[in-house]
Order: C-alpha cells, then structure tokens, then sequence
C-alpha cells in the first residue's frame, strides 16, 4: 500500500480509477458519433440512393419525417451535405429546413400531404394487400372520420350524380393531424353508449367497431409504415395507437334450420325450373363453398372420375387466403347431379351460368352471378332462414353436420379452414341431442306419480348399488 503525505487528504477512492474520476464533466464526443459531423453518415446506410443516382438522407423531429435529396452521387459530398442539413434544422428547426431544402416540396410537406385522403392514395399504392381488401380498410377508415368530424351527406350513395365523390372529398381532405387516438376512443364509446340499453343492438355494435377499427389500422400497418413516411409525414401518435378492441360476443353459430328438409324443397322446387339457383344451394350446403368461390367455380375443378371437386385459385378469382384451397370429397348422388348439369352444357366455362362477364378490375367485390344469389337468398328467407347472410349460415351449417358426424377436426378440413379454433369457435352447432340419462323417469306428470316414481327409483337404485359381503372365514 502507498504511504500517504502529511499534505494529502486520505481518499476511499482506488488509486487506479481515481483519475478517471477526477476528469473534466466535458462532454467528448468521439469522431464521427455527431450527426453535425460528415465521417457520422459515411458509416453504415444513412446515406441512400432512391431510385436515383444521388445520395438521399431522412431526418426526423418532433414526430415529422422526411426524405432530403443531397443532389450528389459523390458518398462524401453527399455526407457533408447531410450533415450541413442537420445542423440547420437543430438551428432553425422543420419548416425552415423543408423551405431551405425541398423548396418544390414544400406544398406536399407541409400542406396536403398528411390529409386522409393522400394516406389512402399512398398507401394502397405501396401495400400488397388483395384490392377487396384495401377496399376495405379505406371504407373503414373514411366511415370513422366522417362520424367523428360529422361530415354527411343526404348523396354519399349517389355515384352517378356526383354525391359519393363529393362526400368522399370532404372526408379525404381532413388532416390526419386532427384526428388523435383520444377522438377514436370518444367516437368508439359514444356509439357503444348509443346502444347501451338494447343488448342485441350492442351486440352487432360491438362487433361493427371492432371491425371498422382493425380495418381502418392495416392502413397504418408495421410493414409498409416505414415506406408510406418516405412519401408524407405522420404525426405521432398515430390515430389508432393505444385504442383497444372491445371484448367480442361469442359468435357461436346456433342452428334454427333443417338443412334435411331444406334440400329435399330445393330439389322439389327448383331443379327443374331453376337449376342454376339450385346448383347454388347444393354448393353452399353439401360442399360448403363460400359465395364469392361458388361465383367463379370452372368445371375443370370437377374431378368426376375421382369423385373430388378442388378448390383453387384461378385466373377469374383470388381465393380469400393460401389455406383456403383444398379438395372436397363428393358423394354419389352430389357427383351424378353435377355429372347430369355437365353433360347438358358441355362447352360451358363456369359452373353457374351468368350473362355477365367476370370483372376482375372492379376494386369492391362484385359477383358475377348476383341475379342468382339474389333468387337464392329470397328463397331461403321464404324457408325460413333469415340471417343476415344465408348462403353463409348453409356452410355453417354443414359445418355443424360434419361435426356431428365426423368430429370437429374434420369439420375443420372441410371448411377449409386454417385454424381448428375458428371452427369450434364459430361454424359448429351441436346436431345431436344431449340429455342426462340419470334423472330419467323421475318426472312425471303429477305431482302424486312423482313421488311414487321417486321412491321406487331411489329403493330400486340403493338395492342396485349396495354391495353384499360375504363373511370371512376364520
């Protein structure tokens, strides 16, 4: 141990990092570590090139963002122009950068760019989503500013006459600005409050906001979120951060038909004089093919000498996903049905016969076959069945049929489905009858007999449940 001067304060401190703290509090910051120096964006990918010969950087500051041109292919011109730009801008701050330095971009940066309706063009523009379903998400997301701004009109359905543009147009020029996680939350509870003393009521509501608020999100999804800021600004935080979804409803399908009986009338009534309709319904039911897969089905899909009938994307329709495809098993009066329609149109392309043409650019989902499904739904409605969606209610229930038979997993793999969850959670309905057999015959129709049928049950269960003994042997 060193030995301590008379002039020297005793410290607790080691001797070895006693100099270290002892240093100067001034900050050093190493070369190249500042964005104000050059040597900081020649390391890693901070300098760019974007479908341009010249190097681009992006900067950010108080929730905005943008992409600056450098105008040079030269990495170290290019990074001391980077830096020249961040100084000015912690000097001068976002709107004198953006005049400075992207004078043509001025009007999009600051002005119109951050409206609902460029997000919509941009992102649509940039996300792979099927064009039903980014039909979808700009539905979602126009219906819930319209209501939280309260922009309506009498003509948002008027397409011919100009209302649904102009409708539109007051809703795509609401800044995303002005639209806050806490105006969604107000807008989502006061519909909920709308409806509060109708549990039905709340129970479709709950089921809309949830869905208007997850569709309208995927427009500000993680994948293409970093792309859309490259084109706009968007503000933080994001309209839909932090905003939950309600609890769902059990969506539970409970069957109120017999699909026996509904088949045995559809072929009474309709496969002579409406054929196309009926080929609707055996399709629905027996195969359990959703609307938009019975609307473009080809007759190559058949496999009669296999007796299978496959499910499959084509160049006419997009299944609704990868796990959607599959092959149905056909029994024998399905598969001699179709064989019997085949042989009366041997040159027919599509399975359903429409006058229409299949119209693959149309951006919302339109059918082929709507005059059909539209004779089809009045006559189950006139059975009956009066869901909101009864073609849909027919694959549910063979859902349930199968499940009877065969199990819930193999209901699974008819339906097509990806996960077994959704099935049991949603399409499968009990088909048999379920009672316990331990109180049978303890109920009768009077009073007096009951008492007599208890007593004589309870004597006769202790007499068959009393075991004897025999005497040991000693």
């Amino acid at each position: 141990m060193s030995t301590i001067k008379d002039n020297q304060i005793e410290s607790a401190v080691p001797e070895k990092i006693a100099p270290f703290l002892h240093r100067s509090k001034t900050n050093h910051t190493r070369a190249g570590e500042s964005k104000a120096d050059a040597r900081y964006w020649l390391s890693g990918k901070r300098l760019v090139l974007h479908d341009s010969a010249n190097y681009s950087i992006q900067l950010s500051k108080q929730g905005q963002r943008a992409w600056f041109p450098l105008g040079t292919p030269n990495k170290k011109s290019a990074a001391a122009k980077a830096a020249e730009i961040y100084i000015f801008m912690q000097k001068h701050g976002w709107h004198a950068t953006i005049e400075k330095y992207k004078p043509k971009a001025k009007s999009n940066e600051l002005g119109d760019v951050s409206s609902v309706g460029k997000l919509i063009k941009i992102a649509c523009s940039i996300s792979s989503a099927r064009r039903e379903s980014l039909n979808a998400y700009t539905k979602a997301l126009r219906r819930i500013v319209s209501e939280i701004k309260g922009i309506q009109s009498n003509r948002k359905y008027d397409f011919q006459g100009g209302g649904v543009a102009h409708w539109q147009g007051a809703i795509d020029a609401v800044s995303l600005d002005s639209i806050s996680p806490s105006d969604v939350v107000a807008w989502k509870n006061k519909r909920l409050r709308d409806v509060e003393n109708d549990p039905l009521a709340k129970r479709r509501t709950i089921t809309t906001v949830n869905s208007l608020i997850r569709n309208a999100k995927a427009l500000f999804g993680k994948k293409i979120l970093p792309f859309i800021e490259q084109k706009m600004p968007i503000p933080r935080p994001l309209p839909f951060e932090g905003v939950s979804l309600e609890k769902a409803p059990s969506m539970r399908y409970i069957s109120r038909m017999d699909p026996f009986a509904i088949l045995a009338s559809a072929k009474n009534e309709l496969a002579i004089t409406k054929p196309e309709v009926f080929k609707v319904l055996v399709l629905a039911l027996v195969c359990g093919m959703r609307r938009s897969e019975i609307d473009n089905l080809l007759w190559r899909a058949f496999d009669f000498s296999n007796a299978k009938l496959s499910v499959e994307t084509s160049e006419f329709h997009q299944l609704k996903s990868e796990d959607s495809a599959g092959e149905i098993d056909l029994d024998s009066d399905t598969l001699a049905l179709f064989r019997g329609f085949r042989a009366q149109n041997p040159t027919s392309l599509f399975v359903i016969e429409s006058p229409n043409a299949p119209r693959n650019e149309m951006k919302a989902r339109c059918y082929r076959c709507n005059a059909v499904f539209k004779v089809a739904l009045d006559w189950l409605r006139s059975k009956g069945v009066e869901s909101t969606k009864p073609l849909h209610t027919l694959r549910k229930e063979i859902g349930s049929v199968i499940a009877s038979e065969y199990g819930i997993f193999e209901a699974s793999r008819y339906l097509r489905h990806s996960d077994i969850r959704i099935t049991s959670a949603i399409y499968a309905d009990k088909k048999k009858a379920i009672t316990p057999k331990a109180f049978a015959g303890l109920l009768g129709p009077t009073p007096k007999e009951d008492s007599i049928n208890i007593s004589e049950h309870q004597s006769t269960s202790k007499q068959k449940t009393t075991r004897t003994r025999k005497p040991s042997s000693k």
